[in-house]
């Protein structure tokens, strides 16, 4: 991919200055060790043996990342894609069908050493944040399953033993207002601190919706927000030589929809939508769309956490416990347009319920306290070795489909009046007479879950140059699951069972047990470089499908999925210790890959059929890397570079596009992932400077991203492929550092770069797509002490 000419000036200053580098003293320019919790203890970066990436506070401050969308910029290969309630996390090109509650994704979630798996947990808790971790490749052995293609751990600030706070504001485009506050300190000196946080964070809708005036009810806009939240974290510093930790959070989300477009349909099918809304846009990328009732969705979660730290004689004890309920509402514009044809409104209660202990060595000489054999030192070791529980629910899950008969037929008829099934019901009604005939289906969903597992790492310095390393994880896993579907109309369903959904009432159950491992060797020719070499396997557990329509085993439960890795990894320190350089390659290999799809023969206005299935094979592979370099005192370069390839190995059953259907499904195999560009680089310039002896500095970053082409929906039509596009983002500001503030304006997407989050299938051949942020301009004033 062809670099832009801002790429190339940026590339020509990082190789231009090193010689003025290499002239100045790098003490003050040396960058830090970063200390991490990627396995379950603290350990340099440099010395762990997987793939990650790091951000601490001042960075997260500085950059003005107010979510995992806006992190995920500065990691290779990773990226939680938004828009409204819909959000993807996507590790590698691993990702999952957002429609499905019980469907977890592949890169996991960690809260202050907590998993989740709902998608709203994304979304949570960026706020008062110490450090986020993001892992790349399996982490099952300490993490669990369900994180075969990564993880993000988000760990948030601890309170402290000094008076202190911080006070974050953001206003600008879009009627954006955001306040964040954060108040620590000691309560009983040298026994109890306490810290205090919460955010307030409101933005209009970046998407118009014509419909607005034109039918009672509809919204004026998509893809806003109004979320707020706080945290209050007391700390125990010494209960019997102990330390405790208690948390308690609330968050509550109001995203309002998924703002999709319509971009693609036919004259007919204009015309038909534009009696219910003259001013209808069928128009792409100018954000607008055209919808009638209300979409979004509302979400509270409280959380409760407590971490006990023990030592005796050097050993470590750790208990972690958890309690986090998630009450979810929503509706949904499910025909995504001005006519009252279609409309969903539901919710779900999902209490989860952990607890973790785990147990950590000290260095111990030789091999667990062997220290020789014949003569020979057997080096050193450490392990570290823990039990894990959770029980998971989905409780009073509910959605309720409505559909104007009428309405919906007159737009199938619009669009495709052949279609099986409906063609000879479409006359029998006219078609413009909303309200009188409607069919109404709810659909009810329970959940439970269970889950124990023992794990174990052990680590082996056999010589002063190379650690083994072996890692395990013992789990089993119960499910339980009920589904109930019933037809609320007083009059005999013509339509529905048409449609796809068929009363039914189900329960199923299952068992798994998993073993999971992790093999590395750590190479340490010298304190500033360590290479790994490693292979792991993980397990995303079998499970459920909370969204079928009918009562048929393949449509109702899906099997466990495997992934192994193989992957050799280089972390580096250069040009004492100014330059941070970290370099990977990848294979991924993945067995019974849990797609989510629905059967275009049976799918029509966004409902229809949705199965899960297992395809047969996968594998994604490629190289990443990234690095932080300060040449010099007053500038920093921080860049990342993903190259991933990924193809289906064998898929013959993968979901079509709605106006192609294929008997069976339409054959992927050899085809790449969707929502997977090959190429994502970013390169970000920060400047900082002193003015004068005034103690202000200047300030100024500049990001740019660059992507290559991806499917942008699971059917892989070639006519949804996003082309590739580069992305800027800058700020300018002033700071003093002594007195603890700063003042930015900030640019994002300056060039108001369109491109989309998926597209899907309305009905044949009429098109949709969701839209990421368009230019944003705000203005950041932060103060801490």
């Amino acid at each position: 991919m062809k670099l832009s000419k801002l790429s190339l000036f940026i590339l020509g200053t990082f190789l231009t200055s090193q010689s003025q580098a290499n002239a100045n003293s790098s003490n003050s320019r040396a960058i830090e060790e970063i200390i991490v919790t990627a396995q379950k203890r603290e350990e340099a970066v440099q010395d762990v043996p997987i793939s990650m990436s790091v951000m601490n506070d001042d960075f997260i401050t500085e950059q003005g990342i107010n979510d995992l969308a806006t992190a995920m910029l500065y990691v290779p290969s990773v990226k939680v894609t938004a828009a409204g309630f819909f959000a993807a996390p996507n590790a590698r090109g691993f990702t999952f069908n957002n429609n499905n509650k019980a469907f977890e994704p592949p890169l996991g979630l960690a809260i202050d050493g907590l998993p989740y798996t709902r998608i709203p947990y994304f979304l949570a808790a960026t706020f008062d944040l110490q450090r986020i971790e993001v892992l790349r490749g399996p982490q099952g052995t300490t993490f669990g399953k369900n994180t075969t293609a990564g993880l993000i751990h988000m760990l948030t600030k601890n309170p402290t033993d000094e008076l202190s706070g911080a006070l974050n504001i953001q206003g600008g485009e879009y009627n954006r207002r955001r306040y964040e506050g954060v108040i620590s300190g000691p309560i009983i000196k040298d026994f109890l601190n306490i810290r205090i946080a919460g955010f307030s964070d409101v933005r209009d809708g970046y998407i118009k919706n014509t419909t607005h005036d034109a039918r009672p009810g509809a919204q004026k806009d998509f893809l806003g927000h109004d979320r707020d939240g706080f945290r209050i974290k007391a700390e125990f510093t010494d209960l019997a030589g102990s330390n405790l930790r208690l948390s308690y959070e609330e968050v509550n989300l109001v995203d309002r929809g998924t703002g999709a477009e319509i971009i693609r349909a036919k004259p007919e099918v204009q015309e038909y939508m534009r009696q219910f809304d003259p001013n209808t846009d069928f128009t792409a990328d100018n954000n607008t769309a055209s919808m009638d009732y209300p979409d979004g969705r509302s979400v509270t979660i409280k959380t409760f956490n407590s971490q006990w730290d023990m030592d005796f004689s050097n050993w470590g004890l750790v208990v972690v416990g958890g309690y986090s309920q998630l009450s979810n509402s929503l509706t949904a514009d499910i025909d995504f347009s001005p006519a009252p044809a279609s409309y969903a409104l539901g919710g779900d209660t999902s209490p989860t319920t952990t607890l973790e202990a785990r147990l950590i060595s000290p260095t111990l000489d030789g091999l667990f306290g062997l220290t020789e054999i014949g003569g020979l030192s057997l080096g050193s070791s450490d392990f570290i070795m823990g039990g894990f529980y959770q029980n998971r629910e989905i409780n009073d899950s509910t959605m309720r489909f409505v559909f104007d008969v009428p309405v919906y037929l007159g737009m199938i008829a619009a669009a495709s009046p052949n279609t099986s099934g409906l063609a000879p019901l479409i006359g029998l009604y006219p078609t413009f007479t909303e309200g009188t005939i409607l069919e109404d289906a709810t659909q009810n969903f329970e959940q439970r879950a269970e889950t124990a597992a023992f794990f174990g790492e052990a680590k082996w310095n056999f010589h002063q140059d190379f650690t083994a390393q072996l890692g395990f994880r013992v789990s089993d896993e119960e499910k339980s699951a009920a589904w109930q579907q019933v037809y609320n109309n007083p009059q005999p369903s013509v339509l529905l069972p048409e449609n796809g959904l068929e009363e039914f009432e189900a329960e199923r159950s299952m068992k798994d047990s998993q073993f999971q491992y992790k093999v590395s060797l750590n190479w340490h020719p010298s304190d500033d470089i360590s290479i790994f070499a490693h292979q792991a396997k993980a397990v995303k557990g079998g499970g459920f499908n909370a969204f079928s329509f009918r009562g048929v085993d393949d449509e109702l439960q899906y099997s466990p999925e495997y992934t192994t890795e193989y992957a050799i990894n280089a972390k580096t320190f250069w040009l004492d210790k100014t330059l941070v350089l970290n370099l990977g390659i990848y294979r991924m290999e993945v067995e019974d890959f849990q797609v989510l799809i629905r059967d275009a023969e049976r799918a029509n206005l966004g409902v229809g059929v949705s199965r899960v299935t297992n395809a047969a094979e996968a594998r994604a592979q490629g190289f990443e890397g990234d690095f932080q370099w300060n040449p010099l005192a007053w500038l920093t370069l921080i860049g990342t570079i993903g190259y991933n390839e990924t193809e289906y190995l064998n898929f013959t059953r993968n979901e079509c596009p709605a106006d192609r259907p294929m008997p069976g499904g339409c054959d992927a195999t050899g085809k790449s992932f969707p929502f997977t560009p090959e190429w994502n680089n970013t390169l970000t310039t920060i400047f900082r400077t002193p003015i004068g002896s005034s103690g202000l500095e200047f300030t100024a970053s500049a990001t740019i991203e660059n992507y290559s082409e991806q499917f942008l929906d699971v059917d892989l039509d070639e006519r949804k492929i996003q082309e590739g596009f580069s992305r800027y983002k800058a700020s300018i500001g002033l700071s003093h550092p002594i007195q603890g503030w700063s003042i930015k304006v900030v640019g994002e997407n300056l060039t108001d770069q369109r491109s989309g989050v998926r597209q899907g299938d309305l009905f044949e051949g009429v098109f949709v797509e969701s839209v990421e942020i368009p230019r944003m301009i705000y203005g950041q004033l932060a103060w801490s002490f």
